[in-house]
């Protein structure tokens, strides 16, 4: 899905010319007291990334979404748990974008998206939810109590559950993140994420292809810890485990600035224990601070942890040039399925109509 790039010294290309060290000193958003000055961003390259040359052919998804049902018939595993999961995990992601751009990015004039941004992630950030579900097939078959173990263990497996999370996931995730930070696999794997300096919600989603697998090793142990020790667990709580973690990690790409002095006071132990956007959106502005997963104690411990702040923005009038325009004609349920507001990957998409349905309906549908 993306090759290496070219190498030069210890630096690290991200991305296209939105992701350079000049483009992340000059970007608005980021706070002249703690943006990242010259010295900090100069092992970021503007050059042309591989990672983004080549486009994912979409036109099979459907094809692909569907092919853990024919599998789990010839396996004779049920099919519920894994498209129970996949589908919430959809409909809670395109519900958390829906609710970001009409409460947060809709009058957006200072973090621009650009199209190309768009479009990669569009492709990309479904790809995950669905290796997750190819995943539990094999896991189902083989350790079939990890899922369809007696309903009764579902309240102390969801405990056990956030345990395995904090003694065994975050550590986990801390060391591999530090990992994939490593020039040669920045370049392989973990760039691709990068690409992305302003970020949506779904960003959090978007990986290169390899990357997913990385990312199955380190959350796995959640649900499989507990099982290995206690020998049960039910499909629910794996499921309930991934779509809290996808909106929680969807919550520390949102762009957005939140400082309640529960999460900022150094007093307070949830600065530690919990993280906020602002943190992360530091990862992406900083590159090699701010490594850890929800929980910054890790970066503190090893003295990775950076300040950032987003601008202030809250009395600033909007930029004279906006992002983009949408005209709303009624032009059919087909276009309405690509309003920013419904898809907002689809803002910069071709005209839609649906093939087989008659205009006449198309219209009294949206009438």
């Amino acid at each position: 899905m993306c090759a290496p790039t070219k190498k030069e010294g210890n630096a690290v290309s991200v991305g296209d010319a939105s992701s350079s060290s000049a483009s992340i000193l000059a970007n608005n958003a980021y706070n002249d007291r703690t943006r990242p000055s010259k010295d900090e961003t100069k092992h970021i390259k503007a050059v042309t990334s591989t990672h983004s040359d080549i486009h994912r052919n979409t036109s099979h998804d459907l094809l692909w979404f569907l092919g853990p049902a024919i599998i789990c018939y010839a396996l004779n595993t049920p099919i519920l748990p894994i498209f129970a999961i996949g589908i919430a995990r959809i409909i809670s992601t395109r519900l958390t974008l829906t609710l970001h751009y009409l409460f947060v990015d809709k009058d957006n004039y200072l973090n621009k998206i650009p199209a190309k941004q768009l479009q990669r992630e569009g492709n990309d950030y479904l790809v995950g939810t669905m290796l997750h579900m190819y995943a539990q097939i094999p896991l189902q078959v083989l350790f079939p109590s990890m899922f369809f173990s007696d309903p009764s263990v579902i309240g102390p497996s969801a405990i056990r559950t956030f345990w395995s999370h904090i003694f065994f996931v975050e550590p986990l995730y801390y060391a591999a993140h530090r990992w994939l930070h490593i020039p040669e696999n920045m370049k392989k794997m973990h760039g691709f994420h990068h690409l992305s300096i302003s970020t949506l919600p779904s960003t959090s989603l978007v990986q290169n292809f390899h990357e997913h697998f990385v990312y199955i090793a380190v959350f796995g142990p959640a649900f499989l810890a507990p099982f290995a020790y206690y020998r049960e667990m039910h499909w629910t709580i794996v499921g309930a485990y991934l779509v809290i973690f996808d909106l929680i990690n969807a919550y520390g790409h949102m762009n957005i600035k939140y400082r309640h002095p529960m999460f900022t006071s150094k007093y307070s132990p949830f600065q530690y224990l919990f993280y906020t956007p602002e943190f992360h959106l530091g990862h992406h502005a900083f590159f090699r601070a701010n490594y850890a997963l929800f929980m910054p104690i890790w970066d503190h411990m090893f003295g990775t942890w950076r300040e950032y702040r987003k601008t202030d923005t809250d009395c600033l009038l909007p930029a004279n040039q906006q992002d983009f325009v949408f005209i709303g004609h009624n032009a059919g349920l087909a276009h309405f399925m690509t309003c920013p507001e419904w898809n907002v990957y689809a803002a910069y998409g071709p005209f839609r109509t649906f093939k087989y349905l008659p205009y006449q309906v198309e219209f009294m549908s949206c009438a």
